[in-house]
């Protein structure tokens, strides 16, 4: 019995030990570390987001909302934009042309960053940076290209809030890269 004794108290000094020697190495102060809106360092084209990041939505109705969008912002409409984000595939934009060809012939541009929360916005934040895409020439993907798609695209810029619930910015007449 005292040797059972002996061997649950060694046990429990070792995962002790252990424990405080693996605790040791976590890091304090990393709080200020952390990338967020505020000090995360971008590019020259993801640094374009950064006017979305400012507009508000206001839903008004079901089917309408008003919104606060900057000058900067509305003095882009009509010039060429170029962006970086995440690709949404969604609604009457793809054709299937075969088991493992789309046709896309616009799409739905988001920030990266913001993509990680869009399966809990709200819609007023949604509208305040979901982009629709219209392609100047329809882009071919396969499958596997579709998923997790990221891209580079460029285009003139326009706003439009007459349909918030699909889009209150446009980038038409667009080019686009895949990002790899």
């Amino acid at each position: 019995m005292k040797k059972n004794g002996l061997i649950i108290i060694f046990v429990v000094v070792v995962l002790a030990v252990l424990y405080f020697i693996e605790m040791s190495k976590v890091k304090t102060g990393g709080v200020n570390n952390m990338p967020t809106l505020d000090n995360l360092a971008t590019d020259e084209i993801s640094a374009n987001w950064d006017l979305f990041y400012k507009v508000r939505a206001t839903i008004i109705d079901g089917q309408s909302a008003s919104f606060s969008i900057p000058e900067e912002l509305k003095d882009k409409e009509g010039k060429r934009l170029k962006l970086a984000g995440a690709v949404v595939f969604r609604g009457n934009g793809c054709i299937m042309i075969d088991n493992e060809k789309t046709s896309v012939n616009y799409f739905f541009l988001m920030p990266t960053l913001g993509l990680a929360r869009a399966c809990e916005l709200q819609p007023d934040e949604a509208m305040r940076w979901t982009i629709r895409v219209d392609l100047a020439t329809p882009w071919i993907l396969n499958r596997n290209e579709m998923i997790d798609a990221e891209a580079t695209v460029t285009g003139i810029f326009k706003i439009d809030t007459s349909k918030p619930y699909e889009a209150a910015f446009f980038i038409e007449n667009a080019n686009v890269e895949l990002k790899p």
